[in-house]
This record gives structure tokens, sequence and C-alpha cells, in this order.
């Protein structure tokens, strides 16, 4: 925890305090009781009109939201709503913005561990998470020359958007053609491995998208694909089980009922000078951010 001192677009000065000063690129908004001696607002909760807070670090205008005393006790404090599950429930009651800046990050074991003389490519890619709601499967494939099962997966190829990748690569690895894209997670993950089919280490940024199919309508797919692998659809209960890829789990277990806030270990992102460390390693060691108290 870290008091920093917060100036307002009306120039007032006022205290807060930030819960985990490492995530303070991930600030969205500032909550403030409503019976502060800062702001002459009402005592009526909700955003506060007219005014915002300058972020320290970046100078962007941050909202601010009133909260009853009962809830924020004497702080006002800064909300970080993609990290802290509380202010995530704030956020969504109050139409915040979410700000990404720890990724969950895997890294590769058994005979995906890195090989240190093998070349790393950099790749963006997707997990297509896509659901029969008739009779609550979701579409996995089961690779038949190694040991992967998973959701679909791909590459992000120049000129899509992660939405695009998903529908095509459903497509191509499966057949199914008649989709509809119903979300993509705020939350992007980082996948570190060395991928032996490939001979390269791969370091992959995943975008999660979640959608829907709405028939059976397929098209032919091609015989390459019919070697790699077949598609399975399996019930929700069953997916666990089914799947042997540790993002794939992390999304059943965390994301598939909607975002929730990631308040675990990973690469920072989005966070200037931060970015790239793992949160564990930085946490409590800030000297390089410069931020008066």
């Amino acid at each position: 925890m870290r008091k920093i001192k917060i100036e307002l677009t009306n120039g007032k000065i006022i205290p807060t305090i930030i819960m985990n000063e490492e995530l303070i690129y991930g600030v969205t908004a500032i909550a403030i009781g409503t019976n502060n001696n800062y702001l002459n607002i009402s005592k009526n909760c909700g955003k506060i009109n007219n005014i915002s807070a300058i972020h320290p670090l970046t100078n962007e205008l941050l909202p601010i939201v009133s909260l009853d005393n009962n809830i924020l006790e004497k702080n006002s404090i800064m909300l970080v709503p993609a990290h802290i599950q509380k202010h995530f429930a704030l956020a969504n009651k109050f139409d915040l913005t979410y700000k990404q800046v720890v990724a969950p990050y895997f890294r590769g074991t058994g005979e995906e561990c890195l090989n240190p003389n093998a070349e790393t490519k950099f790749r963006t890619s997707i997990i297509a998470v896509i659901k029969n709601k008739e009779n609550n499967t979701f579409l996995c494939v089961d690779a038949l020359k190694r040991n992967c099962r998973s959701f679909v997966l791909g590459g992000i190829e120049e000129g899509e958007t992660p939405e695009e990748a998903a529908i095509r690569e459903v497509k191509e690895e499966t057949g199914y053609v008649d989709i509809t894209i119903d979300r993509r997670s705020i939350f992007e993950l980082h996948n570190h491995f060395y991928a032996a089919y490939k001979g390269i280490n791969r370091y992959a940024i995943l975008y999660i998208i979640f959608g829907t199919i709405n028939s059976m309508q397929k098209e032919k797919v091609s015989d390459e694909e019919n070697k790699k692998q077949r598609e399975v659809w399996v019930k929700r209960e069953n997916l666990r089980e089914f799947l042997t890829v540790n993002n794939n789990l992390f999304v059943v277990d965390y994301l598939l009922d909607g975002d929730c806030a990631y308040d675990g270990d990973g690469i920072m992102i989005n966070s200037e000078k931060l970015n790239g460390g793992l949160r564990s390693k930085i946490k409590n060691k800030l000297k390089m951010l410069s931020i008066d108290n």
C-alpha cells in the first residue's frame, strides 16, 4: 500500500491510496467518500461531473466516483478494475474502463520446455471458445500426432482482427462456418514454450474470443488439417479433464462465464518501464517510479 497525492483538474490536491503500487499504470478511476473534505459534492454516490483526477505518471484524466463512507472508510483510493475484484465490481456499476497491466504467463514444461539452442519467434494468436448452447458443449480439437487437446488455436494474420482470426481458424480446422462472435476477453495471455513440431521457441500473445455456433453447417476441411487433429465437442463439466493446455484451463477456470479481475502473478504490460518484468519480482521494489508521496 502506498499513499500518493493526486492533482485534480480544479487545481486541488487530494491524498489517495493505491493498494498495490506495481499496478499503478492500471488505475482508471479514483474513488472518494461522500463526506470528504476535498470536494464540494453531493452526498449521493456516483460519478462526479466536471472534475477529473490526473494520473501521476501518465497525466491521463481519471474519472472520480463518490462512494458511501461505510464502503470507503476514510481513504480515497485509486481503482484498478482489471486486477482487484472489488474494483472490478465498481467498474461494472459505474461504467469505468479496464486496463490490463498484468498478463497471466505460461511457460512450457516437459517436451515444451524452452530450448536454449532454438530461435524464439513472437506471434499474436487466438483461443477460440465456441459454444453449442443447445447441449452446453464446446468445440475442441485433439491433435493426432502430439499430446495437445485444446480449444481451436491459431495465429492472427496481417490485417486481421482477433475476431476475424477466430472465425477463420474455426473454419480451417473444423469446417464450421455458421459462427457468431459474442465477446473478446479484456485480458490477453502470454505463452512461452518450445514448439518441437516447428523447431522454434514461441512467445505468443493470446487473445480469447468467445462465440456461439448457430448451426452445424460445414465446409470441407483440407486433407492437411484432417491429418493434424480431429474435432471433439466436449461438455462443460468435462473440459478440465479433456484439455491439456494450461492457458486453455485458465480460460475455463476464470473467463468462461465472463471476465473477472485477475489478481495473480504474470508479465507486466502497458506499464512503460515496468513492461516485461514479473509482477512478483518487481513488487515492493519500485524505486524506478517517480511518485511524490
